[in-house]
């Protein structure tokens, strides 16, 4: 099943300049959730319930002597702007993972032109996916399928790597579709075997817990972070490039460093990690991540403990 058997394909839809005054008669005429923004039939944006609370908020709780009567504004600057769009041949169980993941309870919908097509909710693809599940003659198939449907690793509380990948390719898509950018930063333990040799594998496995905790307390609301594999994770930075990348992989790096967990094994007598960032989006993010392999790896040879960019 996919998201164009269960979107709307009837959308309420307005232009940037339009105002906002008028978008709320129309949520209330309509009797919707939210209401699009598009141009030229490109999504520009969305105005959801939230968005109202949040202006309204605005208006009147900072200073009510300030905004003592309601100031009309296009909806172009209430609006959530460059909202998640996902592909008509989107699969119900990459939409409903990218909605959780992302916390997001509407999704636009695109054809292969990138036009508007319509829009699903969480709720149609929750319903969907229960529907699915009572098909289900056996009861080890569904729970089967429950599995499948988990994107988080059990050990480290992240993203697995299915939801990794489901995640980057949304993500090159949004970067394509707003040109804006993206980065990832491809993270290693230095010398976790040593570390599971010496230490057993339960502090093996409590040292990436810490880890991940580490690095999670660093990030910015947007970023995602990501169990690539083994003793390797994946830091997903939306919106970043070049320097600011290097900023952000350096902070995970210390961060990690602070926790001074220790490792008798390692030069240094502590467990540290090493980074490798690549950003811009041209190519796949499948090249994006082999770039940052290469630079995972120069960071490595050259002593471990350190960030660097891939030339």
């Amino acid at each position: 099943m996919n998201v164009a058997e269960l979107m709307v394909k009837i959308v309420v839809s307005v232009s940037p300049d339009v105002v906002f005054s008028t978008v709320v008669l129309l949520m209330r005429e309509k009797n919707c959730s939210c209401i699009l923004v598009s141009e030229n039939e490109k999504p520009k944006g969305i105005v959801t319930e939230r968005d109202v609370v949040r202006f309204f908020a605005k208006i009147l709780l900072p200073d009510k002597v300030a905004n003592p009567y309601f100031k009309d504004v296009p909806v172009g600057e209430v609006m959530t702007p460059e909202p998640v769009c996902v592909q008509e041949t989107t699969s119900l169980y990459d939409a409903l993972m990218l909605s959780r993941s992302r916390s997001l309870r509407h999704l636009l919908v695109v054809d292969e032109n990138e036009s508007l097509a319509g829009l699903v909710t969480q709720t149609d693809m929750v319903n969907a996916y229960v529907r699915l599940m009572e098909r289900q003659t056996e009861l080890e198939s569904a729970n089967q399928a429950l599995r499948q449907l988990s994107h988080e690793d059990s050990l480290m509380k992240i993203g697995n790597r299915r939801a990794m990948e489901v995640d980057l390719n949304f993500t090159e898509a949004s970067a394509k579709r707003y040109k804006t950018s993206y980065a990832v930063a491809l993270i290693d333990v230095d010398l976790f075997k040593k570390y599971n040799d010496h230490y057993g594998h339960q502090a093996g496995d409590d040292a990436l817990k810490a880890i991940a905790g580490a690095i999670k307390s660093i990030m910015r609301k947007a970023d995602r972070l990501y169990r690539y594999g083994g003793e390797e994770l994946l830091l997903l930075l939306p919106d970043t490039r070049g320097k600011n990348a290097m900023v952000a992989a350096e902070r995970a790096r210390k961060a990690v460093e602070e926790i001074q967990l220790p490792h008798v094994e390692s030069p240094l007598n502590q467990l540290t990690i090493s980074i490798g960032v690549a950003s811009e989006h041209k190519e796949g993010w499948q090249a994006l991540v082999a770039r940052a392999d290469k630079a995972l790896y120069q960071a490595k040879q050259s002593g471990r403990n350190r960030v660097c960019e891939e030339a």
